[in-house]
């Protein structure tokens, strides 16, 4: 009886050793496989790259690279644990219609990435705007894309997202326009103004002549004139050009003695004459 256990707890103590070996192996396999997978896809990334291909076809490629990788290495880590492949695999492919419903929305965006790279909507770093999302493109992965927020906030946003709505890509013709509006008041020279805005507009260097600024009036409202002012500029240069042109605009207005009324009520009180009639 003592030599029965002792040969029981000998195979146990065996068979621990060994699936201890073993899943130390499996482990180190997996580690070193996503190591492998990130060299894999960085190498894969510059080489594209110096192929002088748009940065976002490489870093997508990079990604399905890295994604194989660790793959292949989860497959081998699972076989040195001595596990069926085979029988996973059927286990895997019963449960196939399950995980198909689960993994829609990851396939969608899949398939998403793969048009975005071969219809090349935009390019790494062109500035989008679309379903309430605005930011710079910084790089497009297998099932999302990461934006860059005015801010710098990090958005990621699926890539079905993308394909599925409008998009507004504020990048691609290198040139954006800038509509400013700016109230004066009905007793303010509208022709003082109207020079005082063309002034600014020429003096600034970041404003193109061609297509040429535009000042003129834009609407008369109940209790001031409205002066529509339209620049264009670099795409880089919008939101500096917006924030000084801002600034310049009331400084010259207060310095010339344009005024920029405010909404007011008149309240005109009857009279007491008036009030015993």
């Amino acid at each position: 009886m003592e030599k029965s256990v002792q040969d029981m707890a000998g195979q146990l103590l065996k068979w621990l050793l060994d699936f201890g070996g073993n899943l130390l192996l499996a482990g180190l396999i997996f580690l070193g496989g996503w190591w492998l997978a990130k060299l894999a896809g960085r190498l894969t990334r510059r080489a594209v790259e110096k192929g002088r291909t748009d940065s976002l076809v490489a870093g997508f490629l990079g990604s399905i690279v890295r994604s194989l990788v660790i793959l292949m290495a989860s497959v081998s880590a699972i076989a040195q644990l001595q596990i069926n492949i085979t029988s996973l695999v059927a286990a895997l492919g019963a449960a196939g219609l399950t995980a198909s419903f689960a993994l829609q929305g990851s396939l969608s965006n899949f398939v998403s990435g793969v048009q975005i790279i071969f219809t090349k909507p935009f390019k790494q770093g062109d500035y989008l705007s679309f379903g309430g999302y605005e930011g710079s493109v910084k790089r497009i992965e297998i099932l999302y894309t990461i934006l860059a927020t005015f801010d710098n906030k990090e958005v990621i946003v699926p890539n079905s997202k993308i394909t599925g709505d409008v998009v507004v890509n504020f990048s691609s013709n290198g040139t954006r326009r800038l509509d400013l509006s700016y109230a004066v008041s009905y007793r303010a020279d509208l022709k003082k103004a109207k020079e005082i805005l063309w002034e600014l507009a020429e003096k600034d260097g970041r404003v193109l002549n061609d297509p040429p600024p535009l000042v003129a009036v834009g609407e008369m409202k109940d209790s001031s004139v409205t002066l529509a002012m339209k620049l264009w500029c670099r795409q880089e240069e919008y939101w500096n050009l917006y924030f000084s042109m801002q600034e310049a605009v009331k400084l010259t207005f207060d310095r010339e003695g344009v005024e920029i009324p405010y909404p007011q009520l008149d309240v005109h009180l009857k009279g007491e004459k008036e009030q015993n009639k």
